[in-house]
């Protein structure tokens, strides 16, 4: 089973360096708007983090980690 991998960094703000933090200002899912708050860096699950969205005022999860990996991990 593949360890899990951070979202890829770089030089954009919503993308952290540090495996399993959760970025400043994620994109909102449903508006795309990036003027996020971080209310909870752990949600229902430990790889989850809670947001709410300023533009379109609508709470949400962001899934902290991406398995790259080709193996499902069953």
């Amino acid at each position: 089973m593949g360890e899990p991998t951070p979202r890829s960094a770089g030089s954009d703000a919503s993308h952290p360096s540090e495996p399993g933090t959760p970025p400043e200002h994620a994109p909102c899912p449903f508006c795309e708007g990036t003027d996020t708050k971080l209310l909870n860096p752990f949600g229902g699950q430990l790889t989850v983090a809670q947001y709410w969205c300023n533009r379109c005022r609508t709470g949400f999860d962001y899934i902290k980690w991406e398995d790259y990996g080709d193996d499902p991990g069953f």
